[in-house]
């Protein structure tokens, strides 16, 4: 699990960034952190092993130029810097951020096909490391690399044949299975970020100041005028004026948002009145309200209730400091607990 944030409006979009981050990294990130942005037709990103915190007093990350950018916070599941998000793809044109895991596609032989395909083509993988790590993808020189790497080349390439942002992230998306949610931004279309969702967590908000994406509505800056989770099996455009929605085609089984909120909540409030409790532990109890075992949607119903609860006063968080992805390294867990 990982925290992804989008911005595209008026406002420089790195200092926003990075305050969204913060509001959701101890979630389910605050170990490798990073962002993006595009202005006067480049790129610019900055990464780092740490948390939020981290990037703004080691970088210049916060100085970014551009109104128009993507931020990343990533669990704590092996690799180096540049195994941190944002992936950049040949070139320095796009930058690609997903939170998700290989779920009931780890074992799926597109997902190596695909990564051999391209480095066949010739794109060479800046998270390529001797040896495996965990499930991610391993090529034929010995050499393993991070999943969300792959796809940036992956929507790259596609784009390179279609021209077309949206029918790209499909592609890759069909081509390399993840259970995932995915942003990208790029230079040839720097009015809009471009994102495709099976069953992660994305959701949308608008204001006079641009358009949000998000892990959870608690990343958004204050309550918005309006928001809504952007549906599971969807791709989607995100511009300052609106948020645009297409069909991603369907895997082996719908996928529904099938849990219901009261009851989410009830469950919640009954686990916090055990013991203050993370957002993972409460992650697993919501996730059994739902009667599949594959494909949840199961981040939107608990992230929706903490946000609720939170700002009916009903529940309170506190940050707690873990160990990091190096030593000398903490990073910040969310606990939740009722308010008394």
């Amino acid at each position: 699990m990982c925290n992804i944030a989008g911005y595209v409006g008026c406002q420089r979009a790195a200092p926003l960034l990075l305050d969204m981050l913060e509001r959701e990294e101890g979630l389910a990130g605050g170990y490798y952190t990073g962002v993006a942005t595009i202005h006067k037709g480049r790129l610019h990103y900055r990464k780092v092993v740490g948390d939020t915190a981290t990037l703004r007093c080691t970088t210049d990350a916060e100085d970014l130029p551009g109104t128009i950018g993507l931020a990343h916070s990533r669990s704590n599941s092996g690799g180096d810097r540049e195994w941190g998000h944002p992936f950049v793809a040949c070139g320095d044109q796009l930058a690609y951020i997903a939170n998700g895991s290989g779920g009931q596609w780890k074992d799926d032989p597109r997902r190596q096909a695909g990564a051999q395909r391209l480095a066949d083509a010739g794109h060479r993988f800046s998270s390529a490391h001797q040896g495996a790590i965990g499930s991610y993808p391993m090529l034929n020189d010995g050499t393993c690399v991070h999943m969300s790497d792959a796809m940036a080349h992956g929507i790259e390439a596609a784009l390179a044949r279609s021209g077309d942002p949206g029918q790209a992230i499909r592609e890759a998306f069909l081509d390399m299975p993840s259970e995932i949610v995915g942003l990208f931004i790029t230079v040839d279309h720097a009015d809009r970020i471009v994102g495709a969702r099976w069953n992660l967590p994305a959701c949308a908000a608008r204001d006079d100041q641009g358009t949000y994406i998000a892990s959870t509505p608690q990343a958004f800056p204050g309550p918005p005028a309006w928001w809504t989770w952007v549906p599971p099996s969807s791709v989607f455009t995100v511009t300052r004026e609106c948020l645009s929605l297409a069909s991603l085609d369907s895997p082996d089984q719908a996928i529904l948002d099938d849990i219901d909120r009261a009851h989410a909540r009830q469950v919640v409030l009954a686990a916090l009145t055990e013991a203050p409790q993370s957002y993972g532990e409460l992650g697993k109890r919501v996730a059994t309200l739902s009667p599949r075992s594959e494909l949840i949607v199961q981040c939107d119903p608990a992230y929706e209730v903490l946000w609720d609860l939170q700002r009916e006063g009903l529940v309170r968080c506190r940050t707690k400091r873990v160990r990091g992805a190096e030593p000398e390294l903490t990073a910040p867990k969310f606990i939740f607990e009722r308010a008394l």
